[in-house]
This record gives C-alpha cells, sequence and structure tokens, in this order.
C-alpha cells in the first residue's frame, strides 16, 4: 500500500484493518461510557483531489489520507447547537466573520448503533440507561429498538432534554446525546455534496479503510477557524495553542494586539501534548495555500499532562515542534502556570517516572524544566514565562495560596487552577508583548486595556483577588518593562 507521511514522501506499507497502529488517525470511534460504536473514524483539513469533490484528500498526522464518498452517504454539519435550537429547528453560528444559519425540518430522528450484541446486552443490563454518541438525521428512520442481530436504536427526537435528546420510540422515550468531538452536534443530511469545500473545512469521516483509501458512508463537516472570510489582509495571522489556561487569557491577549494582527486559537480545548500530535496539522490548516499561513505560532502543553513521563511529554513535543517549524512561523513556547496551594502537597516522581500530577509544584519540579529542556534543542523557539510572572507578582498570591479543590464538598471560593476573570488580564499582554516582539516590533506599544478603575474597585472584587492594589495592578498591564522581566 502506498502512503503519504508528511505532505510529498512515499512510502510503502502493508496495512490491515486490524493492524491500525500503522495510523495514528484511524481509529474505531468509542463512546464516553458504553463499549466501541464499530465505526472506523478519522478526521482532516479538506484538500482537493477532483472537482467534484467525490474523491478528496484529509490532510492530518498521517499525512494525506485519500476519502471516496460512498453511494448515497450521508453528509452533515458538525456545529455546536445553542441551546433550544433544536426546538426552534435552527442551527446558527459565527465563524470566520460570518454568520452561519441552517434551518431543520420539522421532523428530527436520532440513530446510535452498539458495537456488537454483547454491547447491546450491557445496555439492556443496565436499565435502558442514558447513552452517548448517537446522531441527529434529518431523514427519517424508522423507529428501532436494539437486538443481538440488529444492533442499533433509533427513533423520533422530541425536545431536548440537557445533555441529552428526548427520542420517541414505539410508546416509550429514551435519552440519547448527540454530542461527538469537542460537544458538538453531528446532524446528518443537512448539508450535500456540493457543500464541501477544500481548505476551510474539516471533515470527520466515519466508514472503512479499504487498501489505501478511506470509503466514507457518513462525513460531517465542521468549518475551520482559520478560513480567510474574516482577515484584515493588511495585518499578519497568530495561531495561539493551549488548553482552557489559554481561554482565560482569550480576552487579554486579542485586546492587546487589536488591530495589529488577526488572531486565531484552534477551535477545541487542545488539551495535553498527545492531542497536539494527533491534531497539530488539522489545528495549522492550509497555512500552504496564499493568505492562510502564519506568522507567529505560540504553543502550551502542560496541564494535561501533569501525569505524563519525561520521555513520553518531550517525544511528543518534537513531534508538534517538527510540525510547527514546516509553516515558518515564529514560534513562542509558552510556560505553564502554576498549581496553586489548595491542591495536595507535592510527592515524587511515580512508577515510570511519571509525574506526580496536579498537585503543587508539578509544573516548577517536573513539566516546565522537561519542556524547557526540549527548547534548548530549538534555539529560535522563544519562551514566555506565565508561570514566573504568576509567581512573582503580588496579584496572585492570594489565588496562589488558597485556590484548589473543593472545601468539604463546596465549591473552592478562591477558584481552581484556572484564571479567570482578572487572573488572566496579565498573561494575556505579557503573551501580547511577547508576540510582537518576536515580530520586531518591541516599539510598538499594546492596544489599551479595557480595565476601567470602576470595575477595580476591591470591594467588589472576587475572593482570589482580595488584597488587590489597584494602581499597582494598571501598571502591570501597561509597564512593558514589568511584562519583560519574565520573558527569557
Amino acid at each position: 500500500m502506498i502512503r503519504f507521511l508528511g505532505f510529498g514522501l512515499l512510502v510503502t506499507t502493508p496495512f490491515f484493518l486490524a493492524g491500525t497502529e500503522n495510523y495514528l488517525t484511524v481509529k474505531e470511534e468509542r463512546s464516553y461510557a458504553d463499549p466501541p460504536t464499530g465505526d472506523w473514524v478519522t478526521n482532516g483539513v479538506i484538500t482537493p483531489l477532483d472537482q467534484e469533490m467525490r474523491n478528496f484528500y484529509i490532510r492530518n498526522g498521517d499525512g494525506a489520507i485519500e476519502v471516496l464518498l460512498m453511494e448515497n452517504a450521508q453528509i452533515g454539519l458538525q456545529s455546536r447547537v445553542q441551546p433550544g435550537g433544536f426546538e426552534a429547528r435552527k442551527v446558527e453560528f459565527g465563524m470566520g466573520g460570518k454568520q452561519f444559519c441552517y434551518n431543520l425540518p420539522k421532523d428530527l430522528y436520532v440513530k446510535r448503533t452498539f458495537k456488537d450484541a454483547e454491547a447491546v446486552r450491557s445496555w439492556k443490563k443496565r436499565g435502558s440507561k442514558p447513552i452517548m454518541d448517537g446522531k441527529l438525521y434529518v431523514d427519517p428512520i424508522a423507529d428501532h429498538l436494539p437486538t443481538p442481530d440488529e444492533p442499533w436504536i433509533s427513533g423520533k427526537f422530541i425536545r431536548e432534554s440537557g445533555r441529552f435528546m428526548d427520542v420517541q420510540i414505539g410508546g416509550k422515550v429514551f435519552q440519547i446525546g448527540t454530542q461527538g468531538h469537542d460537544g458538538q452536534h453531528r446532524i446528518m443530511g443537512l448539508l450535500v455534496q456540493k457543500d464541501i469545500q477544500p481548505f476551510v473545512q474539516q471533515a470527520f469521516v466515519h466508514g472503512e479503510m479499504e487498501g489505501d483509501v478511506f470509503h466514507a458512508s457518513e462525513l460531517c463537516l465542521r468549518m475551520l477557524e482559520d478560513s480567510k472570510v474574516k482577515d484584515d489582509p493588511d495585518l499578519g495571522r497568530y495561531l495561539f495553542i493551549g488548553d482552557s489556561i489559554s481561554g482565560n487569557y482569550d480576552k487579554a491577549l486579542r485586546t492587546g494586539l487589536k488591530g495589529k494582527l488577526n488572531i486565531y486559537h484552534p477551535p477545541t480545548n487542545c488539551g495535553p501534548v498527545r492531542k497536539g500530535v494527533e491534531n497539530i496539522v488539522q489545528w495549522l490548516g492550509a497555512y500552504d495555500q496564499p493568505g492562510l499561513g502564519w506568522d507567529v505560532i505560540s504553543f502550551n502543553f502542560g496541564q494535561w499532562d501533569s501525569g505524563n513521563t519525561r520521555t513520553r511529554y518531550q517525544d511528543d513535543l518534537e513531534k508538534v515542534i517538527s510540525e510547527l517549524k514546516k509553516t515558518g512561523a515564529k514560534l513562542i513556547f509558552v510556560t505553564t502556570t502554576p498549581i496553586p496551594g489548595g491542591y495536595p502537597s507535592p510527592g515524587e516522581l511515580g512508577p515510570d517516572d511519571k509525574a506526580t500530577g496536579r498537585v503543587q509544584k508539578t509544573m516548577e519540579r517536573f513539566i516546565n524544566p522537561w519542556a524547557l529542556e526540549v527548547m534548548k534543542r530549538h534555539p529560535t523557539i522563544e519562551i514566555c514565562d506565565q508561570h514566573a510572572l504568576i509567581s512573582n507578582e503580588k496579584f496572585y498570591a492570594t489565588w496562589l495560596a488558597n485556590a484548589g479543590f473543593k472545601i468539604k464538598g463546596e465549591k473552592n471560593p478562591f477558584g481552581d487552577l484556572h484564571i479567570g476573570g482578572l487572573l488572566g488580564e496579565p498573561v494575556g499582554r505579557q503573551l501580547a508583548r511577547k508576540v510582537l516582539d518576536v515580530l520586531g516590533r518591541s516599539e510598538e506599544a499594546l492596544s489599551p486595556h479595557d480595565q476601567e478603575y470602576n470595575n477595580l474597585d476591591p470591594q467588589r472584587q472576587r475572593p482570589a483577588n482580595q488584597g488587590m492594589d489597584v494602581e499597582d495592578f494598571i501598571d502591570l498591564l501597561t509597564n512593558d518593562q514589568r511584562l519583560r522581566q519574565y520573558l527569557p
């Protein structure tokens, strides 16, 4: 079999469906709480193969995989749907500076396939409890309860019920979840073949691999964040990669760089570095196409790797860096923020030299030093040391000492390891400063912060901000030299 490794190298490799270890991205879809569904899945950025787009490539960590749409293949939309959207029969979302609106038909259907007869028996033994991994369909599907010989459940959508859909099957209502990758809903049959667009969509493909071609019975399309629709062509392009901590400083980062760069984040929590290895090609998008390249990329993996081993963490970082360097962008590694004092005390390395998990000083003792060892092998990669800023600035002292696990079963009033609200402002500004500096724009001021004094009244702050000196906080947001002292 001919396989694509990277985007130009061809090698001959035998492939058998049972031997999917040859691929990073072709795998059996698994549910959250049940056995695998029996579907084989992969995903990647769509690139063209023929004009009709019945054959096309998806580009991902395996290089390029050819996809062939089977006859009568279902093509759907994968997207978050606002609460009440299904009741209103409407899917609306903004992407790339453009609003998308899809009207749904009056009748919707839900289907969920089980892996095998044993999976059906297991579900029935649990008393037909709610299950995840269903899909919505716009075309009619007959009512069906699962049997060992016909292991699927299907029926008519009645209403939304929290994370689940109430599905009418005969005279009984079952609950089936329809959220897939990144908590997005799969609505099959909503789109058609002409809706497949190269370079601006990610395809989630269901089917089976035959030789070197993935035969798709179902295809879900998701718009990529890096669609150039919203770009200001006079500005450069910046991608920042990170987990939920990057969501905490997202607003401050974008405010500091407002009017200076087109700013993007992958449409997901980027999680552990292993997720980066498997998805970095998709996150980078079609950077080799005109107008879709990157000028600067910042990246972090750490909180989700708190129980990783040094070898595995560093090896995976190297794989991610290898893909990042192909873009030709300036690169910035962002150190992982500290774990505060409300978490357990530090321990020692576990079996197989695993880091100590989400306990105090894990980032300081293991994850950040391991990452910086890798960065030393790549001297062109700059460092933004968010860990140092948080560890040394008095603004963070209350949060750093107290945030952590729940106290006696109740939510910790000081928060957890996330740096929400005002806590995200200084680190967002710090990274914005670093981005301009690596682009050779060190004399250029950041765009003004959007914090007003009446919003900084110490009497109105969260417990994590207790003792805040407003004047000092404003200086931290605006004093370039103060931000730069934590930028090695």
